[in-house]
């Protein structure tokens, strides 16, 4: 195989992504067809790409008969990425799902027993670790220069009106969406946190539905333990007044970084901290962006982003090894989400496996 031949599934604003990241790998990956329940969304997406388009009823199943395909990416929404993935991989297709895997652990295992079955790849896109500063910091972390970590905060502060839950019709619904600003807003935040510390122990946790007419929760704040020993928080709202930021911090007791907006707003390690001189005696204690001009001079042509998630899972199917997120990895958000619901529910701290 000398590219990756795609179909996407989903024709909506996220299939528009994938597909421009295609693009953007032309000797790694090929769009060769869009599938989508909506004939018109179908048809309008594929003269857009110019590829064939496949709508309706049956528009997933014609394109999984497609010889022409090798791999798709569902674009669709949550709660239908479990049927889908594993009728993919049932017709020998490697899968690249978007984020949340699937909405309950039971389908997320599903899903990775059927990749088992298969000799399938499958793969899912969180595209935040692929960015130089997340990368930057998990290495700085691995490598111990932010000595132990003791505290660890995600946040999303995101605004949605009600216009957009309503224009789908699956936003914000438990059966398709499986959950509101958590689980569909702050996954992304949720992984990397958790990716970046090692994993959470456990969360106790808060939710509600403040500010928009939705089955799901619009605000959510959390107290978590990590598993190695730290605390910290996560909050997630599609309530603020306009978008305000998305952020992490990691704290350690060698140094602490903060990613901000995909970018790394602040680093400092006791290690690499600058020595005062006469000429500048009160020297930087953010040094942020020195590493970046390192890792930039380390990495020439890093690809970050969607690309970046396409190029790795291309060449990682391509020889034959697993891409970086595969679905055990994919599952660790989820599982962290449906325990903050639980809590919530139930009024308990849970703690995860």
């Amino acid at each position: 195989m000398a590219k990756l031949r795609f179909g996407i599934i989903g024709a909506g604003g996220i299939a528009r992504a994938h597909a421009n990241a295609m693009r953007g790998l032309p000797e790694l990956t090929e769009l060769v067809a869009v599938a989508d329940l909506v004939p018109q969304a179908a048809e309008r997406m594929g003269t857009e790409m110019g590829v064939p388009a496949h709508g309706g009823p049956n528009a997933v199943a014609r394109l999984l008969e497609r010889q022409d395909v090798d791999a798709v990416s569902l674009a669709t929404p949550s709660g239908l990425h479990h049927e889908q993935a594993i009728a993919a991989l049932a017709a020998g297709k490697h899968v690249l799902t978007e984020k949340p895997m699937a909405i309950t652990l039971e389908q997320a295992e599903q899903m990775v027993a059927a990749q088992h079955s298969s000799s399938r790849t499958l793969g899912c896109v969180y595209q935040q670790r692929l960015q130089p500063a997340a990368v930057l910091v998990k290495r700085a972390i691995e490598e111990g220069r932010l000595g132990k970590i003791v505290h660890a905060n995600a946040y999303l502060k995101w605004y949605r009106n009600q216009r957009y839950y309503d224009e789908g019709g699956w936003r914000g619904t438990w059966r398709m969406d499986g959950g509101g600003a958590l689980m569909n807003q702050s996954v992304h935040y949720v992984d990397l946190l958790q990716w970046l510390v090692g994993g959470i122990a456990s969360v106790k946790a808060y939710t509600a539905t403040l500010n928009h007419r939705i089955e799901t929760e619009d605000d959510a704040v959390a107290a978590i333990t990590l598993r190695g020993g730290g605390l910290g928080t996560i909050e997630g709202m599609t309530n603020a007044v306009a978008n305000g930021y998305d952020r992490v911090e990691i704290y350690g007791s060698e140094g602490m970084a903060v990613i901000e907006g995909g970018g790394l707003a602040r680093y400092f390690t006791r290690a690499e901290q600058i020595a005062p001189t006469p000429e500048n005696p009160r020297p930087s204690t953010n040094l942020a962006p020195q590493a970046l001009e390192r890792f930039a001079a380390e990495h020439p042509g890093w690809r970050a982003g969607h690309v970046g998630v396409f190029a790795a899972f291309a060449e990682a199917v391509l020889a034959g090894r697993e891409p970086p997120v595969t679905a055990v990895e994919g599952k660790k958000a989820l599982e962290i989400i449906l325990a903050v619901y639980r809590s919530s529910r139930e009024g308990v701290e849970v703690h995860l496996g």
